[in-house]
């Protein structure tokens, strides 16, 4: 993951999203502060970047929620960046695909470069009692993605147990989820 390029994505989010400038600063300290690697490895426990994605349902008017084992919640599919992942994108419609099987998805893009997330958020990440993880930080680079209609899903049953389709107000009650709801309706 070059981290220059990351640079570039954060900097064009910015021009998109001026207002979050203040929200991103700790991201921009931390895509400074480590080499490409530290930036999506697992031993690093300060924190590391992260992908995922929001998937709409058109026809339904649902979203996809899936709920993960470890973290004991529903929340949107994604994960960690591999080495052999090109970029944050790629990282992100893979771990969509082995999480749910889902192939259809098509990007709601927020400017021509495709790279360029429609939310980027930290949070923080317990320890992990399974894996033996130390608590740390992820950096989350959120894309949304659209299918045509609700489509048979196959959850990865290491990672989650269980997956629901939800409408906008249920996703909407949800605190975590107050900045995506926001700009999905910006988007649309």
């Amino acid at each position: 993951m070059n981290k220059e390029v990351l640079l570039e994505i954060v900097n064009q989010y910015l021009s998109i999203f001026p207002k979050e400038k203040r929200r991103q600063r700790e991201l921009i300290r931390f895509l400074k502060k480590y080499d490409h690697i530290d930036l999506i490895d697992w031993n690093n426990f300060y924190g590391h970047i992260v992908a995922s994605g929001f998937i709409y349902a058109k026809e339904e008017s649902k979203f996809l929620m899936v709920f993960h084992k470890d973290l004991k919640c529903y929340l949107y599919p994604g994960g960690h960046i591999n080495r052999d992942d090109k970029n944050t994108l790629e990282a992100a419609i893979r771990e969509i695909q082995e999480e749910t099987a889902l192939k259809s998805l098509k990007e709601v893009k927020v400017c021509p470069n495709d790279l360029v997330p429609f939310d980027i958020d930290i949070h923080k990440i317990n320890y992990n009692k399974r894996l033996n993880l130390q608590s740390h930080y992820h950096y989350d680079f959120r894309y949304l993605f659209t299918i045509d209609k609700i489509e048979n899903v196959h959850i990865d049953t290491d990672e989650l147990k269980d997956y629901k389709w939800i409408n906008r107000d249920e996703l909407e009650q949800d605190k975590r989820f107050a900045k995506v709801t926001e700009k999905i309706k910006e988007i649309e």
